[in-house]
């Protein structure tokens, strides 16, 4: 193995092993049709007519689970907004510059994040005070929503999913996720609300697929996004009955199977469909021109079961992989800095984590442009990469303009020396930033250390290192400060 493979993070070396197996179903519809060769008895044909249904079940399995995978995927990321912001408000609050910043946070993510509809914070009264979609969101008031009732009453920080709504500002059907804001006290200070948006599946479900029928339902059985009309609400007891697998009349008499999804962690519900005569032309053709047909229906077969993989493959990638500055994204953070807190845990080793902030980020955007911006978050997330030395060391995107790094086996010496070759590495990128006191980007950063106890969890050493961080930057930025020092 070079030594630049060796060096290589290991979620990158994670991604870039992901295969393109041979799919087993394939090869079994492929053996079903050569044994429907051996004669032209009409026992044949109705095992092929058979083996053709099986297949189109297995189909929509896969595609089923393709896609409940990725839309919890994009629910989770949504998940992962709310509980940010929340956290965010209640340590810096809502005042006119706290609003003005959460503000510039919520529109940068949006650009980032196509499936979130809007973002926003409401006050203990049901006003909106920040608002993606609209600078100055005066006269909107969400007390009668059922997330707003539900938490307003209910003390906690648990994530709430409400009813599919009409957006007030431009009546798109969206799905919200939403938490409880609490001040010092414990008591309702407001909600953090972000809405994920149906029409972003429904082009999903179009561009994967033109023919079959696929549908998202709600908790209720309702039909949240759809590729194609004739996927309605009267099939509700059909589904609602299925278990995995789903044979069914549609209302208009047409024959359909398919696959019932629900997903992971949220209570919706993915549906592939079929009609059975579709499902049944080729097999029909197959009777006037056999040898024809099945040529015919394994190529187009091989090509839809490669296009099923390569699109799991991606969702697979995307679900570790950043795209704006190509850095491992939080999810994967997550992942690794569980298991590395175990490892440390069970060997007796450190385990140390620098949490990294761009400095006045916002007026260089302000400045020079979102464009200019990303460019700009791009170059300081490659450089702060690029003085990892070790496989195991992980830098990931944590959110906004943050950049998190996860150093295993390291203690709070060896941590801080990362930490100076981080801002080294930023500073000698010398990007101008005129509204900086230094005239260049920097960066401020907190480093926390700890042996991890096995029956502790990571989540304080995150904290640690955020809360350095913002004394790192209460000192006048450029700088990093050390929990605890």
């Amino acid at each position: 193995m070079s030594a630049p493979s060796l060096l290589m993070p290991s979620w990158r070396r994670r991604t870039a092993s992901l295969r393109l197996p041979w799919l087993s179903w394939t090869i079994a519809f492929g053996a079903a049709l050569s044994a429907a060769l051996v004669g032209i008895e009409i026992w044949q044909m109705s095992h092929v007519r058979e083996a053709t249904l099986r297949n189109a079940s297995t189909v929509t399995v896969s595609l089923a689970q393709s896609l409940a995978l990725q839309i919890d995927n994009t629910f989770k990321t949504a998940d992962t907004v709310v509980a940010s912001i929340g956290q965010r408000v209640e340590a810096e609050g809502t005042d006119a510059a706290a609003q003005e910043r959460l503000y510039g946070l919520m529109t940068s993510l949006a650009k980032a994040l196509p499936a979130i509809h809007e973002m926003g914070i409401i006050n203990r009264d049901g006003n909106a005070i920040v608002k993606s979609l609209m600078r100055s969101p005066i006269g909107l008031n969400y007390r009668e929503r059922d997330y707003f009732q539900h938490l307003a009453s209910h003390p906690g920080r648990q994530l709430f999913i409400g009813r599919p709504v009409h957006s007030k500002i431009d009546n798109s059907l969206n799905v919200t996720l939403s938490r409880r804001i609490e001040g010092p006290d414990g008591r309702f200070d407001g909600i953090v609300v972000s809405s994920v948006s149906m029409e972003f599946f429904r082009h999903m479900f179009e561009s994967v697929d033109a023919k079959g029928f696929i549908a998202l339902l709600g908790p209720d059985g309702t039909v949240l996004a759809r590729n194609r009309s004739g996927f309605g609400d009267g099939e509700r007891a059909a589904i609602a009955a299925a278990d995995g697998a789903l044979e069914y009349t549609a209302a208009d008499g047409t024959r359909r199977v398919g696959t019932v999804r629900t997903l992971a962690h949220y209570p919706l519900t993915v549906i592939v469909a079929q009609n059975t005569s579709d499902i049944l032309a080729d097999w029909r053709l197959q009777v006037r021109n056999h040898a024809a047909v099945v040529i015919a229906v394994l190529i187009a077969l091989a090509f839809l079961g490669w296009r099923l993989e390569v699109a799991s493959r991606s969702t697979r990638m995307q679900a570790l992989h950043d795209t704006l500055t190509g850095l491992a994204n939080r999810r994967c953070l997550n992942d690794a800095i569980e298991g590395e807190f175990r490892r440390a845990a069970r060997k007796g080793e450190s385990l140390s984590f620098v949490m990294a902030d761009i400095d006045l980020f916002k007026n260089f955007n302000d400045t020079y442009g979102h464009q200019a911006g990303d460019d700009c978050l791009r170059a300081v997330a490659s450089a702060i990469e690029g003085v990892l030395g070790r496989a195991g060391d992980m830098a990931a995107r944590y959110g906004g303009e943050e950049i998190a790094v996860l150093i295993p086996d390291t203690d709070v010496a060896g941590a801080t020396r990362v930490a100076e070759r981080m801002q080294a590495a930023v500073s000698a990128l010398a990007i101008p930033h005129h509204n900086s006191p230094y005239g260049i980007v920097t960066i401020s950063a907190g480093v926390a250390s700890c042996v991890p106890n096995p029956v502790s969890s990571w989540k304080p050493l995150v904290r640690a290192a955020d809360e350095a961080l913002y004394v790192a930057k209460a000192a006048g930025r450029n700088a990093f400060r050390i929990s605890g020092g």
